[in-house]
């Protein structure tokens, strides 16, 4: 009995430590499941947008998609897709944008839609870096509008460079606390390699913040989005969406509070250079 208590023991440990090996092992997929998939296309977003090519710091040539703002007064949006998107997931919101009269730059990432090298974290940070450049040579404004895995990338961005604001949507304070409730009998914290704290940055940031999500988001989980309001500083906003999903924010109610947010943005820019005048 007692020898095979042992070895169902260890039939137990030796599985446990296989999965823990896989988990580490594959986190990269996990993170960044769209890696190496080509392009999506978007007939539209294509119409009224054209490709860029954006050199990181580390020498990756990188395709974006880019709209210039109408005029000098209005932002450009750099938007930051999700983990499991490209940027063609963002098209909806970026032809928005266009239609409301504001720039748009939608950021790609290493290793998706075609592009070169392999999606982490640092690596991330240095794409947004490149699009912020580019975006900023051409505009004074700068808005970012971060989406899930985005709002680790926007919230990086905003913490180290001048932007007009800051537009989080369906935000987590940290993807090792997505990952931690998600495999509780792991110890992820000690093996995650990408943290995207966002939680540890957000009170540095002393651009005006809004923050938006569904009250049904099972992805990641609201109690986020409060956290990180709770922590920024200054100028904050919080739209939390009634009945919306991680997928479908922006749809069911973000908008009108992204286009307010963004109206009442333009409307201070150019009072200040009313002013200045």
């Amino acid at each position: 009995m007692i020898e095979a208590l042992c070895v169902l023991l260890a039939a137990v440990a030796l599985a446990y430590l296989f999965a823990l090996a896989a988990l580490y092992w594959l986190q990269g997929r996990l993170v960044y499941p769209l890696e190496q998939i080509q392009a999506f296309v978007d007939a539209t977003l294509e119409e009224s947008t054209e490709v860029i090519m954006l050199q990181t710091q580390d020498g990756l040539v990188l395709k974006a998609r880019y709209r210039a703002p109408p005029d000098a007064h209005a932002p450009t949006v750099l938007l930051f897709h999700g983990n499991g998107e490209d940027l063609t997931q963002r098209a909806h919101i970026a032809l928005e944008m266009i239609e409301a009269g504001y720039g748009v730059l939608l950021a790609e990432y290493r290793g998706y839609g075609g592009n070169p090298g392999k999606p982490h974290e640092a690596g991330l940070y240095a794409d947004a870096r490149a699009a912020y450049a580019y975006a900023r040579a051409r505009s004074p404004f700068i808005v970012l509008h971060g989406y899930s895995l985005g709002s680790g990338v926007a919230v990086q961005l905003a913490s180290e460079a001048s932007v007009t604001a800051l537009i989080l949507e369906a935000p987590f304070t940290s993807i090792v606390d997505v990952a931690a409730a998600r495999f509780r009998f792991f110890p992820v914290r000690a093996l995650a390699r990408d943290r995207y704290d966002n939680l540890s940055k957000i009170a540095s940031i002393r651009a005006p913040i809004l923050i938006y999500g569904g009250t049904r988001d099972f992805v990641v989980p609201p109690v986020h989005f409060q956290r990180l309001f709770e922590a920024a500083r200054g100028d904050k906003h919080l739209a939390m969406i009634e009945d919306a999903d991680h997928l479908d924010a922006w749809r069911n109610g973000g908008r009108a509070h992204v286009m307010q947010f963004l109206a009442s943005l333009s409307a201070r820019e150019r009072k200040k250079t009313s002013d200045a005048t």
